[in-house]
């Protein structure tokens, strides 16, 4: 039996930027390729047709695809298992009832979400007919999608999925269309910024993944006609370590990155203030007033099979540390970004900004600022994860009973009441007293995101990858189903994206001694 495929794609954001590719910019001419790839029986993926073309903004244009049965003998004897036709329009002509036939329209827009950088939105609408046989066939059913493109990249759309056994004349089990943009001719002018790198090791000196130099010990290394984005930092050593920094270079600035392998503790001032009700240390740390608690060394269950996306189960060691009791508020980010001169977010909440509330619409990168700036760090997903659940491998931060309002903000809409005050349900605080590890908002992670990389991540404090397109974020939302809230779900968010459900918190390495209490 066969079934149209519910068309699930959803919105893909790929924001990645590579050496080679292009942002798209106003008066860029794109070109949209779209091709027809095939699964057959046997396991082998084969292309049937395809077609280019090239497309202004806001410019439409229409073609279609039909997928017929079984095809003639060859004269070798073997059946054609189906015959596929790609056309640059959409025919008037009745639709044969014995074919899968999709007639496809597609519109191209910029969109400006993420400060300089900038996104293709294709809008792709399919009317998809069924093969019904010998009778009639239905009315097409219509379904509209939009991809989200940042570089070239592929995205594949499911049209048709064979359920059963497919041992038809056919011998298909699926049919995808694959869809890329790239940037056919770029006639805007470029912005590009100044780069400055320090390391404390010889090594080879990497933007984008690109070579562009060497770096001494304890000299400058400047690099100019960098341009302005998002861009990524590396240095490579003789043995293949690599150290790395995602940076954003502004247009006509410069900005320094220091790549040290070992960099130095930044100090900050905190006072002790006691232990909790749940035993542990807490410090209030004096450049934004933060409370951290101290989470002991040790060694939990990282993972949760029972939980969203069943990350695989494996048991983790993390180092002694500290973590913020709340996430940072729209305060504490406003004192941030006077002492710096930094801006506050671009976009701003529909339910307004408080100063008790969690600041949204942060970067990874604005975070990772904000908490170097305080005297701390993000945290790893490990640490993170283990923040939220102690040792006792519990589910959620407050235990094994599912979600309610009581303990988190969840499941609420967008357009009504959205972010609560930080620290307002105290019944859902975490074993080491951690208020808002589940709910409230997603919390960016130092950690790029892998799926798979629980299958080889060590056992003594893992860090993650060493590179990737997209960070961890945890803890679910103020918008999340009550599921996303277990304390080891995993999610991402890719680099220069913000959200008004994305906050974090930061860490801070473990004081090597504790101060006398302070009033």
């Amino acid at each position: 039996m066969r079934r149209l495929c519910s068309f699930a794609i959803g919105i893909l954001a790929l924001t990645a930027p590579v050496p080679a590719a292009h942002a798209f910019l106003s008066r860029d001419v794109v070109e949209i390729s779209f091709e027809v790839v095939v699964n057959d029986v046997a396991g082998t993926r084969w292309s049937g047709c395809g077609s280019s073309v090239e497309l202004d903004y806001y410019s439409k244009r229409e073609w279609s695809i039909e997928i017929a049965g079984a095809g003639p003998q060859s004269e070798s004897g073997e059946t054609n298992p189906v015959r596929i036709l790609c056309t640059d329009t959409v025919s008037s002509e009745p639709r044969d009832a014995s074919h899968l036939r999709a007639d496809i329209s597609t519109v191209a827009r910029l969109i400006r979400q993420m400060e300089d950088e900038r996104f293709l939105e294709v809008g792709i609408t399919v009317a998809l007919t069924e093969p019904s046989g010998s009778g009639p066939s239905d009315p097409p059913a219509e379904v509209k999608r939009m991809l989200f493109f940042s570089e070239p990249r592929d995205a594949f759309v499911p049209l048709l999925i064979v359920s059963g056994n497919p041992q038809d004349a056919s011998g298909i089990r699926e049919v995808f269309l694959r869809v890329s943009a790239r940037v056919a001719r770029d006639e805007s002018v470029m912005a590009y910024g100044v780069v400055t790198v320090t390391s404390d090791v010889e090594a080879d000196l990497l933007l984008d993944g690109g070579r562009v130099g060497q770096i001494s010990v304890d000299s400058t290394t400047t690099l100019r006609n960098v341009r302005a984005g998002l861009r990524e930092l590396r240095i490579r050593d003789t043995a293949g370590r690599e150290i790395g920094k995602t940076v954003r270079v502004r247009a006509d600035r410069s900005v320094h990155v220091n790549l040290a392998a070992n960099p130095p503790q930044r100090p900050y001032r905190r006072s002790f203030l006691g232990r909790n009700e749940q035993g542990y240390e807490e410090y209030r740390r004096h450049a934004d007033g933060a409370v951290a608690v101290k989470i002991p060394a040790g060694e939990f269950l990282m993972g949760n099979q029972d939980t969203e996306r069943t990350p695989l189960e494996h048991r983790v060691y993390v180092s002694e540390f500290l973590m913020d009791k709340t996430g940072v508020t729209w305060g504490q980010y406003r004192a941030f970004t006077e002492a710096t001169r930094m801006p506050l977010p671009r976009h701003r909440p529909y339910w307004g900004i408080h100063d008790d509330q969690p600041v949204v619409y942060v970067s990874w990168e604005e975070a990772e600022e904000y908490c170097n700036w305080a005297g701390g760090r993000l945290p790893t997903e490990a640490e993170r994860e283990k923040a939220a659940r102690g040792t006792d491998d519990r589910k959620y931060p407050w235990g094994d009973e599912d979600p309610d309002p009581e303990r988190a903000v969840f499941r609420r809409s967008w357009g009504h009441q959205a972010t609560g005050a930080v620290a307002s349900h105290p019944a859902g605080v975490s074993p080491y007293g951690l208020h808002d590890m589940g709910g409230n908002v997603w919390e960016w992670c130092a950690d790029w995101y892998d799926g798979d990389y629980y299958a080889e991540s060590p056992f003594l404090d893992p860090k993650g990858p060493k590179s990737g397109s997209a960070h961890v974020v945890r803890g679910g939302s103020w918008d999340s189903r009550p599921t996303v809230l277990s304390a080891s779900c995993r999610s991402w968010g890719h680099r220069g994206y913000r959200d008004g459900d994305f906050g974090f918190r930061c860490a801070m390495n473990s004081p090597t001694s504790q101060p006398e209490p302070t009033e």
